[in-house]
């Protein structure tokens, strides 16, 4: 997986995988040993569907992940009581952990 491609960016760079969402963290991961998956994959940048309608990113701060899609997306998101989720305007100070 480390010759495949990838996009560089200031302070960071990141592998390009293609796969299906159900095998995330899979892609292209070597087995530990026959038949056992690696378990210590980190977890992905950004991921979005091939229509684009929605994007996931997350970066090396694990304490948060943005979420991009259509506004009702969005408020189905704030609206479930199973998940920590909180709205951010980029043009404004982004909300964390204190």
């Amino acid at each position: 997986m480390l010759d495949g491609p990838k996009v560089v960016v200031p302070h960071r760079s990141y592998f390009l995988f293609r796969g299906r969402l159900a095998d995330i963290g899979d892609w292209d991961a070597a087995e530990m040993w026959p038949g056992q998956p690696r378990l210590d994959m980190p977890d992905p940048a950004f991921v979005w569907p091939a229509d684009h309608a929605w994007c996931v990113a997350n970066d090396v701060d694990p304490h948060w992940a943005g979420i991009g899609a259509d506004l009702s997306a969005i408020d189905e998101l704030i609206a479930n009581p199973d998940i920590d989720v909180v709205p951010a305007d980029p043009r404004e100070d982004q909300p964390y952990y204190r």
